[in-house]
């Protein structure tokens, strides 16, 4: 089973819009249904999409795997961070370089990120659920395309994608007219980000529900310890002065740290 690719089905790269099955009510599949089916296209079969992992990272099969099988592995607790954004980073190429297909099979191993994004704002929204995957799947696909194919290796990939999909459905939901009237829900709603992808993520996002941090501090925690943004460059961007960053991150990791030693973040998972 080597390394190739795939035509993608017919009408996936027409655009997140396009992809939105009619159906009882005028509701019917989303994006992300279509692009996760897709996806099943592509891995199933006796020529399944696939690549050999440990070309990548060391302690990963020496053998060519399936994009199905890969997702699972990379959700795995004993798959390493860096093995992880190594087979990140080169979905990332392949997609950009090699061919729809391989964009198909990123989004795939996306997905689990991809709803999770999506479900933290479907309760509230009151549009078309179509809608709000569509955005949320175009942030992800923007961002795809934004990055520097030269500096893939110091990105925390699955967080930096996946945080802007979920940036995007927020993006949605602020600019609703329905929600005119209820600027206070929003504004509540707008400090619980759920940061879809591996567990330092999964408790940041805890940590913000349960209104340990807000999304700044949580924002300002992942990306200089989980990205490893220096706080030089995060201070640059946003204009705040480097010691002020040290004493907000300081505060921040204090609140976090006390809030998992008293019991208030032992599950982290969002729940559905």
């Amino acid at each position: 089973m080597p390394d190739h690719d795939t035509a993608a089905p017919a009408g996936w790269l027409a655009g997140p819009q396009a992809l939105q099955a009619s159906g009882p009510g005028g509701y019917g599949p989303g994006p992300l249904d279509s692009a996760d089916a897709a996806f099943r296209l592509l891995t199933t079969g006796p020529r399944p999409l696939a690549l050999n992992p440990a070309r990548l990272a060391p302690g990963l099969p020496d053998r060519p795997v399936g994009l199905s099988e890969l997702k699972v592995l990379l959700l795995h607790p004993a798959t390493s961070a860096t093995a992880r954004n190594a087979v990140w980073a080169e979905l990332v190429r392949r997609a950009r370089t090699a061919g729809p297909a391989w964009m198909i099979g990123l989004t795939g191993v996306a997905m689990p990120g991809l709803r999770r994004a999506a479900t933290t704002w479907a309760a509230g929204y009151r549009g078309d659920p179509a809608d709000l995957q569509a955005e949320v799947l175009t942030g992800f696909l923007t961002a795809v395309r934004l990055l520097d194919l030269d500096g893939l290796d110091a990105v925390a990939l699955p967080s930096r994608l996946c945080w802007a999909a979920w940036r995007a459905g927020r993006s949605l939901v602020c600019t609703d007219a329905a929600y005119a009237s209820r600027a206070r829900e929003l504004d509540d709603c707008l400090d619980s980000p759920v940061r879809p992808w591996g567990h330092p993520d999964f408790v940041l996002a805890a940590a913000v529900r349960a209104r340990v941090l807000t999304a700044a501090e949580a924002e300002l925690i992942g990306r200089n310890r989980l990205e490893g943004i220096p706080l030089s460059q995060i201070a640059r961007e946003s204009g705040i002065r480097h010691s002020a960053l040290c004493m907000r991150r300081k505060r921040a990791e204090n609140k976090i740290t006390a809030a998992i030693q008293a019991g208030h973040l032992s599950s982290p998972w969002p729940a559905a």
